[in-house]
C-alpha cells in the first residue's frame, strides 16, 4: 500500500512538473511575440496597447 502511495506521488509530481514546463514555454512565447511588435515613431506606444489619451493615427479605431 505504501508503495502505491509513493508511485502516485511520483506520478503527480511528474505531471505538475510537465504543466510547469509547458506554462513556461507559453509565457516565454507570449513575451517574445510582444517584444517583436514595433513602437510608434510619433508617440512611442505599441499599436496594440496605446495610451488612453493618444490621438496618433496608428491607434485610430478601424472603420
Amino acid at each position: 500500500m505504501l508503495r502505491k502511495l509513493g508511485y502516485s506521488l511520483i506520478v503527480a509530481a511528474v505531471l505538475m512538473l510537465g504543466v510547469g514546463v509547458v506554462n513556461a514555454v507559453f509565457v516565454s512565447t507570449a513575451m517574445a511575440t510582444e517584444a517583436e511588435e514595433k513602437k510608434c515613431d510619433k508617440c512611442g506606444d505599441l499599436p496594440s496597447k496605446p495610451a488612453k489619451d493618444c490621438k496618433c493615427a496608428c491607434h485610430a479605431p478601424k472603420k
